[in-house]
């Protein structure tokens, strides 16, 4: 659930909490209020028929001759009833004022002592009025309450999205920061809770971007270090390698320092950031590529199929191909177990590159391109840097592989032909 939904509905119900609360506060201080008040009505009208009882005054009246719904009954000692206005039977007498149904009717009954007779006096005022006002009063609470509940909801919507608007730009562009060169978030508003998370994103940024510059240094030193003795050694090794072609001592020394001084390579391309550097495009042949790359590793199968030329730096995509041809190499320990293929489907070529190695499991064939992922030999830089590369050449790359199967990277690149159809003439 997202924050503008959690802000919108905790207003929501905050605000039906306080109608809620509002409205049964006002229904019960009515219903209260009003109690009280016929209570009193009622009291007064039985003091005042007692009174008289006991001190009759010429001309006074029990009960008031416009009144409806007012019931006065003086009743013997014995049950008997010996005065009575509006009603025949005997009405109850509660010691204290309260509700009855009489004739389908709700009557306030209250009653006290006749002093005179020894019986009591009874006086019952009708109520139905007042519940009719009270139902009234429930349907208004009700309706209004509706009506508040949803204008606090619509305004809690607005307000929320509002609110959330700044947090949603400030996620759009960080976003956007590129995690090569992270640099610092703008944002143009209010010093409030939101400027104080991007000023501590920037802290961040700046942490990382200090972070990468000192680690870049340190590789580029190591790199070199590494590149100035493996270039000499794998000098000198393939010398001796074609003095003693027959040595197989010689020839997996020259093998071994070749490939450290692919991954010195690699380590000074990460490290030089070249990846980020624009490429230098030229009309090149897969198939003088790959078998360039065939020619480093003798044994090598090569099968070439209706492929063409496209538009490609050839340094950068030989750098790719001697990638994974030496990974597969590695992989099955022989390159005659290492099959390259390059042909032409539709408006791209394609090259695979196939072993008959252990395969991988599921997790390498979904990690096998994230940086510093290992899952056999290497530094888990070289695939890192050939989906890099393809993908700079608008291609893609991808992997089949299962344990005990072997391996397939495919690189899909596009066709001389589409690349010229789908170029800008004001480019040409």
């Amino acid at each position: 659930m997202s924050l503008k939904t959690r802000l919108s509905l905790g207003v929501a119900f905050l605000s039906a909490a306080v109608v809620v609360g509002f409205g049964g506060a006002a229904y019960g201080l009515f219903v209260r209020q009003q109690q009280t008040e016929l209570r009193r009505l009622l009291t007064e009208d039985l003091t005042r028929i007692s009174s008289l009882l006991d001190r009759p005054v010429l001309g006074a009246s029990f009960v008031d001759a416009s009144a409806s719904g007012v019931i006065v009954q003086v009743v013997s000692e014995g049950g008997r009833v010996v005065l009575s206005w509006g009603a025949d039977a005997p009405l109850p007498s509660p010691s204290e004022p309260a509700i009855r149904e009489i004739d389908g009717r709700r009557f306030l009954i209250t009653s006290a002592p006749w002093r005179g007779g020894g019986g009591t006096v009874r006086v019952a005022h009708e109520v139905e009025g007042a519940f009719a006002s009270r139902r009234e009063l429930l349907r208004t609470l009700l309706a209004g309450g509706t009506v508040t509940f949803l204008v606090a909801s619509l305004l809690a919507i607005l307000v929320a999205r509002r609110a959330v608007r700044p947090l949603e730009k400030l996620a759009a562009r960080a976003r956007q920061v590129d995690p090569s060169a992270p640099e610092a978030i703008d944002y143009v508003g209010r010093s409030d809770e939101i400027r104080s998370v991007v000023t501590a994103l920037n802290d961040t940024l700046a942490a990382i971007r200090d972070r990468k510059r000192d680690e870049q240094a340190f590789l580029l030193e190591i790199a070199h270090e590494l590149a100035s003795p493996l270039t000499l050694v794998n000098y000198h090794l393939t010398e001796l390698r074609a003095e003693r072609p027959d040595e197989e001592r010689v020839r997996a020394a020259a093998d071994a320092s070749r490939e450290l001084l692919r991954t010195s390579q690699d380590l000074l391309v990460l490290a030089r950031g070249e990846l980020e550097r624009p490429l230098t495009f030229s009309v090149v042949s897969l198939s003088a590529l790959a078998d360039q790359v065939a020619r480093e590793y003798p044994g090598i199968r090569v099968a070439t199929e209706d492929a063409g030329e496209i538009v490609a730096d050839a340094d950068r995509l030989m750098q790719v191909f001697r990638n994974l041809v030496r990974n597969a190499v590695q992989a099955t320990g022989r390159a005659e177990d290492v099959r390259v293929e390059v042909r032409a489907e539709g408006d791209e070529h394609v090259v695979r590159v196939h072993d008959r190695g252990p395969g991988l499991d599921q997790e390498a064939v979904r990690r096998v391109f994230e940086r510093g992922y290992r899952s056999g030999a290497g530094v888990g830089v070289g695939l890192t840097i050939c989906k890099a590369l393809v993908e700079q050449h608008g291609g893609a790359i991808a992997v089949a592989s299962e344990p005990n199967q072997g391996t397939r990277f495919e690189v899909r690149l596009p066709s001389l032909a589409s690349r010229l159809e789908t170029s800008d003439p004001e480019d040409a």
